[in-house]
């Protein structure tokens, strides 16, 4: 594919994003914070990093030619496969609607030309080209075969992948965690199928399954979130995330971009002026840079009903808590099927930025710019949830509210995420009748 050809395209992947975005206006106007959101975006859908720079050089087409990389992974994100697939759904629309003069002398390639020759009787001449007529149907035929056969195995395959069953039940407790797996696989794909353990820490363990339909139980020993991967030929079809927590607080550190995952006591992020916020030191040297998130975590089986509580908590995200740039600061609730949560910055923007149920709302759809939220102070982040109607507030102030369908049951799990390490001065969590159900004060260091 030739680079007039790529630029063409490329401007048409631009044009994707820019009706995609409408909301944001043209990319010329987007600064760097909406290119970061548009950053954890495409890595939340691909799972690839594209650096916001690299974003901000394509968008405003300061670069001649983007990796293939990348246009690879802007190109998932809106749905395609990858860049290939772009093009050629593009050159289809282009060739059905009017075809080029370019496409057109691609079609007289394919024509088979006569090459001049010497003169020779007319009769040789006309059975030299009936065998060369002959042969080349002959060739056509053999080779549409084989497409054919191939084409057909590849479809059967997936279509027998399609109808692989694979689920789990109680992916969510105290640790150490044993879950069981169940699984109904096509007999035919049964010798090029694995499962895969994978821990919190990312050791992983490998299980070759001997019946098509069955159940195997697996106990996890790492406190975080871990993974069983059901794979076909060494490609993972399904994955299935463990959540397999301690019982009361614990903080996580995450390094998304580096997939470092470590998990602390809570005693070792506690402040002598009473409050909890890890040391950055206490984080592992290659995960501080750039991406790092910390949470504080609360867990209790049948902690509140999910559907009617009021949680409340007093948070801080500054220099002195090792802030990372935007400052993100994240409230959640969590139940076995559901949460409630939402998400502030000084940007204004958060990938995803209020969450109850199925309901989600994305940081590209609601700019709170306008709450001109300091992260360096602190603030008190709260949600109330009664008759499937959720409410966000920030210092006492309503900023938003959701109604959802879907009862997500009983809470167990609170967490209190950070762009950098952050801070957490009390929990408060009540239900509507006002009665206390939970609180923390972070006063004294836990025995």
């Amino acid at each position: 594919m030739d680079e007039v050809r790529d630029r063409r395209y490329i401007k048409e992947i631009i044009s994707e994003y820019t009706t995609r975005f409408a909301a944001w206006g043209p990319p010329e106007s987007w600064d760097l914070d909406q290119f970061k959101t548009l950053e954890n975006m495409i890595l939340d859908a691909t799972d690839i990093t594209v650096n916001a720079n690299t974003l901000k050089r394509f968008f405003q087409q300061r670069t001649g030619n983007p990796q293939l990389a990348t246009r690879d992974a802007l190109c998932r994100f809106l749905g395609y496969t990858g860049y290939t697939d772009f093009v050629i759904k593009k050159t289809r629309i282009v060739e059905a609607t009017h075809p080029t003069a370019e496409t057109a002398e691609d079609d007289l390639e394919d024509v088979p030309k006569e090459i001049p020759s010497a003169p020779a009787p007319a009769k040789a001449q006309k059975s030299n080209r009936i065998y060369i007529y002959l042969l080349t149907a002959l060739l056509l035929i053999v080779c549409s075969y084989l497409l054919y056969i191939l084409k057909i195995k590849e479809l059967y395959t997936d279509y027998l992948l399609s109808k692989i069953e694979f689920s789990v039940s109680n992916p969510k407790g105290a640790n150490p965690l044993t879950v069981s797996f169940s699984y109904s696989i096509p007999s035919s794909l049964l010798k090029d199928i694995k499962l895969v353990y994978e821990e919190a820490n990312g050791d992983t363990s490998e299980k070759h399954l001997t019946r098509n339909i069955g159940k195997v139980n697996a106990t996890y020993i790492y406190e975080g979130d871990g993974f069983c991967h059901l794979q076909y030929n060494g490609r993972t079809i399904k994955s299935i995330t463990i959540e397999n927590r301690k019982l009361g607080w614990s903080i996580y550190t995450r390094n998304e971009r580096k997939g470092i995952f470590r998990t602390l006591p809570i005693s070792q992020g506690f402040h002598q002026e009473g409050y909890v916020s890890l040391p950055l030191d206490s984080v592992v040297p290659e995960a501080r840079p750039g991406h790092l998130f910390v949470s504080y975590v609360y867990y209790k089986e049948k902690l509140v009903d999910g559907d009617n509580f009021r949680l409340e908590a007093r948070v801080r995200n500054s220099a002195k808590d090792f802030a990372i740039p935007r400052s993100d600061v994240m409230m959640y609730i969590l139940s076995d099927t559901g949460m409630h949560g939402f998400a502030l910055n000084e940007a204004g923007y958060a990938y995803i930025k209020f969450i109850s149920g199925e309901k989600s709302i994305k940081g590209d759809e609601y700019n709170m710019s306008k709450f001109h939220f300091d992260a360096s102070s602190w603030h008190v982040m709260a949600i109330k949830v009664e008759n499937k109607k959720s409410t966000f507030y920030l210092d006492g102030q309503k900023i938003y509210n959701i109604d959802y369908t879907k009862p997500i049951g009983p809470a167990n799990e609170l967490i209190l995420r950070f762009k950098g390490c952050g801070a957490v001065d009390y929990v408060k969590l009540n239900k509507l009748d006002g009665q206390v159900v939970y609180e923390e004060n972070f006063d004294k260091v836990p025995e």
